[in-house]
């Protein structure tokens, strides 16, 4: 609270003075010349005029005082009290054409940095001895090394912002903002590389360069990239991840072999890339990690085997077209295989044959595999465990097995929002065990909670049956048989955001309608 003193004009901010140097209070007397006696200085029981005081006496602000010590009018202000920020002030109290005299007591004396005297909106002690938010500090950093961003939105200092993500790296690279921390990348966007190593959620940091349009002998530079994917392959050694950036451009023809123990990313740069080799295309050995992304292994040729061999290692196939393979397109033994937002067409050997481990495929189109003479059709499972999750089985066939799926001696087996379609309802599945729910499937065997069982699918419930689109068109009976639960995929195969409420109705399958 600010005390002020004023007399004639100004008024008094002080009660019990009010009322005797007020104009017009009770007890309010004129002096003049001839009655000098009653204003001295000092005196509050009068109001002198210009000429009402004593020799050697002048009249200023009401009140006789010595000549030259009170020539003009003054303010007097104390404070017992301050504002709650540094940006609050009080109203004004004091005459702008006199002199002003302060007296201030700080807002908080605990500073720099956190202050136990501060509001909750300006938390932080400034040198100065003010409150204020992260806004009015010179760095976050120099309050605390751990919380170096400052959160406009909230005025705090934190781990991180959008726009600040400096202290974020190693296995927690992303700014998570939602709560301003650090946090593991689980998406090749989420990193400047363009490749996640999503195991471990750091960031892919070193790099190479493959273009099939450049002159062979390069360095692997992005100024000289190789020119075929396995000249990059061939130079990363144990205990190095890198990124292989892989040009658009004529089909890569040389077959990819990946060593044990390596961790690698293969990310198209450009409109996906063309992989065309005879016989096996890639194959991942023992213990090595591979990433998938952005690219198209196909068969041009009667003799392309296997598009992707993965034997006891874990391949991450993110965005990836595996079509027109005379083989299975997909043949793992004890491997841990993602795929995610891809696409498995019109291989005549087969879709993929899972031999132990585990397989995960969400937001993905396994369609048109298998033949008339094939030994496998859509997805065959030896032993090991099959996750399905929001993805399109359709139209696939086998001579010798079930056509969309099948299982010898399974592990576990869930399906979840798919759409799952053979070629008959007594041919589409043979797997003992296998559970299922929030499905559109054409088999009984595939029973579960919600699950609608069709005999056949209809074309008219996709954009091209017939060439092998299986997009979703309005009207499909799938449309809000899915469920969203927590965790699963933010968008469909399209990137179309999917519901981000646990339980939400939404398409079955691979696609949705936005």
């Amino acid at each position: 609270m600010r005390i002020s003193l004023l007399c004639r004009g100004l008024g008094f901010g002080l009660g019990f003075l009010a009322a005797a140097c007020t104009p017009g209070g009770p007890q309010t007397e004129t002096s003049s010349e001839s009655d000098s006696d009653a204003c001295q200085p000092g005196s509050l029981n009068c109001v002198c005029e210009a000429n009402g005081c004593d020799p050697g006496l002048v009249c200023a602000s009401g009140f006789c005082v010595e000549d030259g010590s009170g020539s003009s009018e003054a303010t007097l202000t104390t404070s017992t009290s301050s504002p709650t920020s540094a940006t609050e002030t009080d109203p004004g109290t004091t005459d702008p054409t006199g002199p002003t005299v302060t007296t201030e007591t700080p807002q908080c004396d605990d500073g720099p940095g956190v202050s136990q005297q501060c509001p909750e909106t300006a938390p932080y002690c400034l040198a100065e001895g003010v409150c204020a938010d992260c806004s009015g500090l010179t760095s976050c950093a120099d309050i605390d090394a751990g919380a170096p961003a400052c959160d406009a939105a909230s005025g705090l200092c934190v781990e991180c912002t959008e726009a600040d993500a400096s202290a974020c790296g190693g296995n927690t690279p992303v700014c998570d903002a939602a709560d301003n921390t650090c946090a593991a990348c689980t998406d090749h966007e989420q990193c400047p590389s363009g490749a996640c190593n999503i195991a471990t959620g750091a960031c892919f940091e070193d790099a190479l360069w493959v273009d099939g349009q450049a002159d062979c002998g390069g360095d692997g530079s992005e100024d000289a990239p190789f020119c075929e994917i396995q000249d990059a392959i061939a130079v990363i050694g144990t205990g190095k991840p890198t990124v292989v950036h892989v040009k658009p451009g004529p089909s890569y023809k040389t077959k990819i072999d990946v060593g044990s123990n390596l961790v690698v990313a293969i990310v198209g740069d450009g409109p996906s890339p063309a992989i065309d080799v005879d016989v096996d295309a890639l194959l991942v050995n023992d213990d090595a990690r591979v990433y998938l992304k952005d690219l198209r292994f196909i068969g041009s040729s009667m003799s392309a085997g296997n598009a992707l061999v993965c034997l006891n290692a874990e391949v991450w196939a993110d965005k990836v077209e595996f079509s027109s393979r005379e083989s299975v397109a997909i043949d793992t033994i004890g491997c841990a295989l993602q795929i995610r937002r891809s696409r498995v067409y019109a291989n005549q050997g087969g879709g993929i044959r899972i031999d132990k481990g585990q397989t995960r495929i969400e937001n993905s189109f396994i369609t048109s595999n298998g033949g008339n003479f094939a030994q496998y059709g859509g997805i065959h499972v030896v032993t090991g465990d099959l996750d399905v999750v929001y993805s399109s089985i359709i139209g696939n066939n086998s001579d010798a097995n079930a056509d969309s799926l099948h299982c010898n001696d399974p592990g576990t087996i869930r399906l979840r929002n798919v759409v799952l379609f053979g070629q008959s309802q007594l041919t589409s599945v043979t797997c003992d065990g296998a559970t299922v729910s929030d499905s559109l499937v054409d088999s009984s065997v595939l029973a579960g909670r919600n699950v609608t069982v069709e005999g056949a699918a209809q074309s008219a419930w996709f954009e091209n049956a017939a060439g092998g689109d299986f997009h979703a068109k309005a009207g499909a009976p799938f449309a809000e048989l899915g469920r969203w639960r927590t965790g699963d995929p933010a968008v469909d195969y399209d990137g179309d955001p999917r519901p981000d409420v646990d339980m939400s109705p939404d398409w079955a399958g691979a696609d949705r309608l936005p």
